[in-house]
């Protein structure tokens, strides 16, 4: 900690509090801002507890948002759009996330998705035809995925159930 930090007892409680929270879970930097805000604590306080906390490396949007991507994406199997919004709603710049998206490769997105899809699939054996076909589109429109790999999932799907009647 900077000298600053150990003179003032604000900033060592909110130095504290930042890293408690660091280590309960990953934050992005507005994410941080607003817990300590809603701690109590001044927006001056904050903001220097944050720029310590990024100076000695211990946050750093980039590292949130490639380790979200990563886990989103083998975890949870979410699409780039879906992965994008929740990255989104915690405080990160669309230019920040975009970047990081493209280094996400497109032929791995379509693995998880062609996976998810013969899973839902089958799982949905039961339900009418038409209904089956809707449900899964909907079932990958909301895991994230791109519209046309959607279209196409199921258009392939249906097709191969289609030919085994």
């Amino acid at each position: 900690m900077t000298l600053t930090v150990k003179n003032n007892p604000q900033l060592k409680q909110g130095y504290i509090y930042a890293l408690r929270l660091l280590a309960s879970s990953k934050k992005s930097e507005v994410e941080l801002l607003e817990r300590l805000a809603r701690k109590g604590y001044l927006p001056d306080v904050a903001r220097q507890v944050t720029q310590e906390l990024k100076a000695r490396g211990i946050l750093s949007d980039q590292k949130m948002i490639e380790e979200a991507i990563q886990w989103s994406s083998q975890s949870k199997r979410y699409g780039r759009r879906r992965i994008f919004m929740e990255l989104k709603k915690r405080g990160i710049k669309s230019d920040a996330i975009e970047k990081a998206l493209n280094d996400y490769p497109r032929n791995l997105e379509r693995e998880v998705a062609t996976q998810l899809a013969r899973d839902r699939w089958a799982r949905l054996q039961k339900v009418d035809f038409n209904k089956r076909r809707k449900r899964l589109y909907d079932f990958l429109i909301n895991r994230g995925f791109d519209f046309d790999l959607c279209r196409e999932l199921v258009a392939e799907l249906a097709t191969k159930t289609d030919e085994n009647r």
